[in-house]
């Protein structure tokens, strides 16, 4: 009879991560110089947050060049911060529903207008722009258009949507309008990127911008969309995907610091960029709500941060110059 070989792991390693009980997350933080006043609620919000996601992704900031926390570091100040930026994700959230719902109208009524309400609209490459370079995304939204329509019908499938089958069934057809729902918002992006230019146009004169632009802002609201709906952090995000157009007005009201090459040290890729995409592309009182709620959370983070900690809050998420005003400046 063969004995069965008892498991064995391979020893530790310097350098190796290893698994932390909470008690010993706690001596570890305290370790590293944070000042930990109740450990009993510290122990509880690790638990409930995750070490990794509430100590680990927000440490940085109140640490020095040897990655110790700078004396006088509270448990309570990574709490703050940790509270902060979850307000602001919940503000992108909000304001990115809110566009997305906006752009998908527009979408809809204006090809549906130009092209017929028959799914063979959205279905017809001739309706997208003739841009040879285009040509292969423009079958791949078409193709993204097909599955979902398909997949939308089929009972039992998981991406079901009884409004989309409501109107196949009632009308035999399904019009951008209904489809366009199920379409994610990154999606919907692609699909205006992809739309005639005089389509294009005639939507970005709804915001009083030009066609471009649009779709860049439109492309950033999407980006930190996606940093919100997966839970990472949003006040220190840069973006890797898009960069905020240079030509636009506020801009220049807003006296950002620039580099001695000229070029913005702020507002390209951080969330300074959202807060202005979410000005023109929201209506005026949607925004001035937002941005309220912004400025206040702000104002509350100074009462509880060291002004040498609130220094750096202000350059992860680029707020500077007269950021406060970006409500009442003009687009």
């Amino acid at each position: 009879m063969t004995r069965k070989r008892k498991q064995s792991f391979p020893p530790q390693t310097v350098g190796k991560k290893v698994y932390l009980s909470f008690d010993e997350q706690i001596e570890k933080l305290k370790k590293d110089g944070l000042i930990i006043e109740d450990e009993k609620e510290a122990k509880a919000r690790l638990k409930w947050e995750g070490y990794f996601n509430f100590a680990v992704g927000y440490n940085r900031l109140f640490k020095d060049d040897d990655k110790r926390y700078v004396d006088g570091t509270t448990f309570a100040h990574v709490e703050a911060l940790y509270d902060y930026d979850r307000r602001l994700r919940d503000v992108v959230y909000e304001c990115t529903q809110v566009i997305e719902c906006n752009l998908k109208a527009l979408v809809s009524d204006i090809f549906s207008r130009r092209y017929g309400v028959n799914e063979r609209s959205y279905l017809a490459e001739d309706n997208f722009t003739d841009e040879p370079t285009m040509a292969p995304k423009v079958r791949w939204i078409i193709g993204t258009c097909r599955s979902t329509l398909e997949d939308g019908i089929r009972s039992g499938s998981s991406y079901y949507h009884d409004y989309i089958a409501y109107y196949d069934k009632t009308y035999g057809h399904v019009p951008l309008w209904a489809l366009i729902r199920a379409l994610s918002f990154g999606n919907t992006a692609k699909f205006l990127r992809l739309m005639k230019i005089s389509d294009r146009r005639e939507i970005a004169r709804e915001y009083g911008l030009t066609e471009d632009v649009l779709c860049n802002l439109s492309e950033i609201a999407v980006a930190f969309r996606n940093v919100a709906a997966h839970g990472e952090r949003v006040y220190c995000a840069t973006l890797s995907s898009a960069r905020l157009a240079d030509d636009l007005p506020v801009l220049t009201s807003l006296q950002i610091p620039r580099f001695p090459d000229g070029s913005r040290k702020y507002a390209k890729r951080d969330f300074m960029s959202f807060l202005i995409v979410a000005k023109y592309l929201l209506r005026p009182a949607e925004f001035s709500r937002y941005m309220a709620i912004v400025v206040e959370a702000t104002e509350k983070l100074e009462t509880q941060l060291p002004p040498w900690a609130m220094k750096r809050v202000y350059e992860k998420p680029g707020l500077s110059g007269g950021w406060k005003k970006l409500d009442v400046l003009q687009k």
